[in-house]
């Protein structure tokens, strides 16, 4: 099983890290100058949105797991919530911040054409909106900002995770060769083992074939020996010169053959 990045995500896995750091970005929205929206229902109205953003955010990897389909209504919902927030004056030079939460989530759960989509409606969503609150100039300067600032964090998760892919594809790679090591090893051991039996087969083998010939000629040599001896004494003597020569061969084959299996 390889930890491998997909080929079509810009990054594998949510950091613990990155995912704090969306925490202290919606942080650091709510606090940026929440004391001069006026009147009850305005501040209220911002903090419901902004508390619905993060509920989502922090729910999203729960609910995603269980229905793959909810990622793009999530970012549809969140792309409204967090426009709406910047609709409020005191939060138009921070509320763009929550497009680079947002970013770190679909560089996870979206393809590279589906996070290439998403990414030009952010930046087009904050163009649009930063120019209109701040002038044509001011807002494409604040929408580069906010646009280069994001795509630093995201490639850095990015890289972060093909680090993290190639270490553990580099230990899961060592632990599959030392398997295999391993594996070659006993293979070897019983190559051994399965050489030393042939081995011994064959000289089992050989011994019959040999060895045990000679033992039956001179088995019949001794038998007719036996006979000669009542009948001619004296070329029974030569068979029984001739015996002892064929015992001597046979006994220093089978020593031959008796040596070779020693180690």
């Amino acid at each position: 099983m390889s930890s491998r990045m997909p080929a079509d995500r810009l990054t594998t896995r949510p950091h613990l890290l990155v995912h704090l750091l969306g925490y202290l970005l919606i942080f650091a929205v709510g606090l940026r100058r929440s004391y001069d929206l006026t009147g009850g229902f305005t501040y209220e109205l911002a903090l419901l949105l902004l508390g619905g953003f993060t509920i989502f955010y922090a729910s999203e990897a729960f609910v995603s797991r269980k229905f793959p389909a909810y990622t793009r209504f999530y970012f549809a919902i969140q792309m409204i919530l967090v426009q709406t927030l910047g609709v409020f004056q005191s939060f138009q030079d921070t509320w763009a911040l929550l497009y680079i939460v947002l970013g770190f989530q679909v560089a996870v759960r979206c393809t590279r054409k589906e996070a290439t989509i998403w990414f030009g409606l952010f930046v087009a969503s904050l163009l649009v909106t930063l120019c209109a609150g701040f002038g044509v100039v001011s807002g494409v300067g604040r929408a580069l900002a906010y646009t280069v600032i994001g795509v630093i964090f995201i490639s850095y998760d990015s890289q972060y995770a093909q680090h993290e892919d190639a270490l553990a594809e580099s230990q899961m790679l060592v632990k599959e060769l030392q398997e295999a090591h391993q594996k070659l090893a006993e293979y070897a051991a019983q190559a051994e083992k399965l050489a030393a039996v042939q081995e011994r087969n064959r000289m089992v083998q050989e011994l019959y074939d040999s060895v045990g010939q000679k033992i039956f000629a001179i088995q019949l040599a001794a038998e007719a020996t036996r006979l000669r001896l009542e009948k001619d004494p004296e070329r029974a003597a030569e068979g029984i010169d001739d015996l002892q020569a064929q015992t001597q061969s046979a006994l220093g084959q089978m020593r031959q053959l008796i040596g070779q299996w020693r180690p």
